[in-house]
């Protein structure tokens, strides 16, 4: 069989129902109640992670330290499904159950250790391994104990049941649907993506008596449509969460997809400083690249955030509102951050002027403010980029897309970025291209598509720049929803492009 005649075999059904008739969900462990304020947990109903089970199990962990300690417990479920060349591939459930452990020993020498061995000897290696570590660190500079517990409850998020009694079976339905749109509009497109829906538990203890948790859902999708064999070759995004998987459509997530996909042969423009309509993808690429590249205490500590000479003043254009809200519905809201502390929303840009930047409990004390609850894992990589928001919301515009479009005038529609670097942390300046949908506006109006553009430019400057904000605004969570800004398409009237591509 051709490579064509594949692609076009390949999303029909029946495909997908081998499938799911090759995956079944394998069946949790039982779990017991959680304790009084959290999401009920029956005892009949083993399927739902348990929090007081975790606690317990860190109170054990605890034990075996007998010293300076915090620990995590991890309940993960998750089916995901995804697909490449027009094929499902790797449709599976994981349940997984680990702990995190950090021990203090003196001089502020502290030592991370993991495991998913939560059997009595597991435990005891884990907390074996982690004094081993702090035994050998070095000391952290103004290391001042672990957090005591604040008043008050744990605040509560929304939760939905379905991530926990669908199965692959019914979700591979809905991934047919959206196979199907993607079909009937394209012909003989090639598709490819993501689909992850499941619950987490967080449970957070340590020495000083802090005991908090919380379980959440949440569900993501992306797809890539794709028409290769096109010269060039083009291709189409879209991508949404949510908390609730009711809310995130694959069947309208693929008509976006197809939308976005040129139907017709793009056109070259010469690089330079266009006005642009920066659809939801494209904006959070920014947002993400911001946050890593200056939102975080440690980027301040250290002297690279525009935070050390741009908090207090006006960076941003005033319409342009962004809050760290873990408590936002429109995406996956949470709780606590991962040394148990209680969320809560703060502003990051308000009137257009840049506020403070996010505190663990560490760099809050060496700044001398309060937490802003934003630690991250001490055991992941990226702990060593200290405390970040997480939540990135932004105020929405007013503005649909047709209004956005007449905003724009004349300019560019960027669907996304890809492969987008740092160039200069503090002054906000990445590099990267265009993809998967780039038009040409005139008049108001989509006029062709046009080839992908490189692009070096500083986040801040496009923000400054800001002139209208769409009224839609959508979750767009990476694949199991650690990160999950909630944004809107924007126009900004300068963005600079360096280079064209032959595609």
């Amino acid at each position: 069989m051709s490579p064509v005649a594949r692609r076009r075999a390949a999303p029909k059904k029946p495909a997908l129902d081998r499938a799911r008739r090759s995956s079944r969900r394998p069946a949790p462990a039982r779990s017991r109640p959680a304790p009084r304020g959290a999401r009920p947990s029956p005892r009949e109903d083993p399927s739902q992670p348990d929090l007081k089970a975790g606690l317990e199990v860190l109170d054990r962990v605890l034990d075996l330290v007998g010293g300076d300690a915090d620990a995590r417990y991890y309940d993960d479920r998750w089916i995901t499904l995804r697909c490449a060349d027009s094929r499902l591939y790797q449709p599976h459930a994981e349940l997984t159950k680990a702990v995190s452990l950090r021990v203090a020993l003196s001089g502020g020498r502290l030592g991370v250790a993991t495991t998913t061995d939560l059997t009595p000897e597991g435990l005891r290696r884990l907390a074996e391994g982690a004094k081993a570590l702090a035994s050998v660190a070095p000391p952290v500079e103004g290391f001042p104990g672990f957090a005591e517990d604040v008043k008050g409850p744990t605040p509560s998020v929304p939760f939905s049941r379905r991530v926990l009694d669908e199965d692959l079976e019914r979700l591979g339905d809905r991934l047919a649907g959206a196979f199907s749109v993607v079909e009937e509009s394209l012909g003989p497109a090639r598709i490819s993506g993501v689909f992850n829906q499941g619950a987490s538990l967080l449970a957070v203890a340590n020495s000083r008596g802090l005991r908090r948790g919380f379980l959440r859902s949440a569900a993501q999708a992306s797809l890539l449509t794709e028409l290769p064999d096109r010269d060039p070759p083009v291709s189409g995004w879209s991508e949404g969460a949510h908390w609730d998987p009711a809310k995130v459509d694959l069947v309208a997530l693929a008509r976006e997809a197809v939308a976005a996909t040129p139907r017709v042969a793009p056109r070259a423009v010469e690089p330079g400083k266009y006005r642009v309509l920066l659809m939801g993808p494209a904006v959070s690429e920014l947002m993400g690249h911001l946050a890593w590249l200056g939102l975080g205490a440690h980027a301040v500590e250290e002297g690279w955030s525009f935070l050390v000479e741009g908090r207090g003043r006006s960076l941003v254009a005033p319409s342009f509102e962004l809050t760290d809200d873990p408590f936002c519905s429109v995406g996956v809201p949470s709780s606590i951050d991962f040394e148990g502390m209680p969320h809560r929303a703060r502003p990051i840009f308000h009137e257009g002027v840049a506020q403070g930047a996010a505190h663990d409990h560490l760099t809050a004390s060496r700044a001398k403010v309060p937490s802003t609850s934003n630690a991250l894992p001490p055991e992941a990589h990226f702990g060593e980029m200290g405390p970040l928001p997480l939540h990135l919301t932004m105020a929405p515009g007013d503005h649909d897309r047709t209004e956005l479009l007449k905003e724009l005038k004349q300019g560019i529609v960027v669907t996304r970025f890809w492969y987008v670097r740092a160039v200069h942390p503090g002054r906000t300046i990445i590099t990267g291209m265009t993809r998967d949908g780039t038009y040409w506006v005139e008049n108001g109006e989509v006029q062709h598509p046009i080839r992908n553009l490189r692009f070096t430019e500083s986040i801040l400057e496009t923000l400054a720049g800001v002139e209208a904000v769409g009224e839609d605004r959508r979750c767009f969570a990476d694949e199991r929803a650690f990160t999950s800004p909630v944004l809107s398409p924007l126009v900004s009237r300068s963005f600079t492009f360096t280079s064209g591509t032959s595609f």
